[in-house]
């Protein structure tokens, strides 16, 4: 099993677990067991009713794909090269030279902290302790999909608890107020969700947007590309051909075209290999913010916004 030893990073995909089994318990604590609770349940460590455990099976459902695809984002291969010498019909090939002279594809880079050169390698995210390449960029996708989709129905779930409460009060001057306990943990629910949903839904979109653009964090920087066709064709090469696979949290992409050449944006900077050369301070030295605004100051095109440091170095 793949797995990286880094200390900030089993910590955030540590907090990443105890979040969401939090929402997770406030949710059943405070809002379903207090709509459904049932002196004769059908199930005996779950005091719902028939209805309860519908609503609960349904709420479950998203949490736990969220989990998996976390876990399995975590822990699968992002896309390390396992030939170790050059194919024959690679013309002008490159090596890393970190990794003790072996074959490096036009698209991909060294990670210093996966210690590994990763195909189409995007950036390296604390929050799943790996990093997102083509191998596992699904799972990432599809985590921050279901992770979104369960912060916004245990956000609506909530308002729906506080507004049934307000609504079952016959007089508010003599209702009682909810337990001290409810009340916060329900606020820091509340909040920590309205985040989630603000924090992922920006990665979202900018996953999107690589998959449409058939480009990485580490190729904007480099001002490259893959070869562009369609939206689709692009999806595919991530989430794979069949449609019924695409939900569901294991890897599913085809083979990977490691010859595929880094296509300049500008065909007059970048050879089509990508320049060996090129330190664009992505390695963890400088933020992408510093990084974007000097490329700005000196008339580059402006990379993706991103909030995550792309922990890779290209040599």
């Amino acid at each position: 099993m793949w797995f990286i030893f880094d200390g900030l990073g089993i910590a955030l995909g540590l907090l990443t677990w105890v979040l969401l089994a939090f929402a997770d318990w406030v949710v059943v604590r405070f809002v379903l067991l207090s709509w459904f609770r049932s002196s004769a349940p059908r199930v005996s460590w779950l005091p719902l009713s028939d209805v309860g455990i519908a609503v609960f099976t349904v709420y479950q459902l998203p949490l736990v794909l969220s989990w998996i695809s976390h876990f399995r984002a975590m822990t699968t291969d992002p896309g390390t090269i396992p030939e170790t010498c050059v194919p024959a019909e690679i013309q002008n090939p490159r090596t890393c030279k970190i990794c003790q002279g072996r074959w490096k594809p036009p698209r991909a880079h060294h990670c210093k902290t996966c210690q590994k050169c990763i195909f189409r390698m995007d950036h390296h995210c604390p929050w799943i302790n790996n990093c997102v390449g083509l191998s596992n960029q699904k799972l990432f996708i599809l985590f921050l999909c279901y992770t979104a989709f369960s912060a916004i129905v245990t956000l609506l779930l909530l308002l729906g608890s506080a507004g049934y409460w307000l609504w079952s009060q016959k007089s508010w001057s003599e209702a009682a107020p909810p337990g001290s306990t409810a009340l916060i943990c329900s606020g820091v629910v509340a909040v920590e969700c309205l985040a989630a949903v603000l924090f992922v839904g920006d990665f979202l979109q900018e996953q999107i947007e690589s998959i449409q653009t058939n480009s990485t964090l580490v190729e904007t920087y480099q001002r490259t590309h893959g070869e562009r066709t369609t939206f689709l064709e692009h999806f595919q090469t991530v989430f794979g051909r069949s449609w019924y696979v695409w939900p569901w949290p294991f890897p599913s992409a085809p083979p990977p075209a490691y010859e595929e050449p880094a296509i300049p944006d500008d065909e007059g900077n970048v050879s089509v290999y990508g320049d060996d050369s090129d330190n664009l301070g992505i390695a963890g030295e400088e933020s992408e913010a510093r990084t974007a605004a000097s490329r700005r100051g000196e008339g580059g095109a402006r990379p993706r916004q991103r909030h995550e440091n792309a922990n890779g170095e290209i040599d």
